[in-house]
């Protein structure tokens, strides 16, 4: 009789086992299945490559002949002016004005108003040495058509 009890703990404990066996096989079964699209004519969509790269900014290109022949090209976009010399290129920030548009990079300014402007030295008295002055925007070709 002992033997038979022993026996039936033994397969009470094999039962339970494989119960606890089943219920965890099931429950990673149901992890990993993946779910149905409730839509079965739309695929689902599928990530595209990540990019982290930020798109080019769009600038406005701007062209001018000052005095002497020397050419100035102005590219603004936003509050940012890049300002190209035949030697020089500047980055500026927007500033305040009473008439126009400036630009400065606190050592040199572009100060451009209409079809006009100049390229300055900044000082605080607003007297610095000019850089290019009596520049007027060049008018493209398509411009001049009536």
């Amino acid at each position: 009789m002992t033997t038979m009890l022993r026996q039936k703990g033994v397969l009470t404990n094999l039962a339970a086992w494989a119960s606890f066996g089943l219920l965890m096989t099931g429950l990673a079964h149901a992890q990993q299945t993946p779910s149905t699209p409730t839509d079965p004519a739309r695929p689902a969509a599928s990530p595209g490559p990540t990019n982290n790269v930020r798109p080019a900014m769009k600038w406005k290109r701007f062209d001018y002949t000052c005095e002497d022949s020397a050419k100035i090209t102005v590219y603004v976009h936003n509050t940012t002016a890049k300002v190209r010399t035949h030697d020089q290129i500047y980055l500026m920030r927007q500033t305040r004005s009473a008439d126009g548009n400036r630009y400065s990079d606190g050592k040199v300014l572009w100060w451009g108003k209409g079809d006009t402007g100049f390229l300055q030295e900044d000082t605080p008295d607003g007297d610095g040495k000019m850089l290019a002055k009596g520049c007027t925007l060049d008018k493209s070709r398509d411009a001049r058509k009536p």
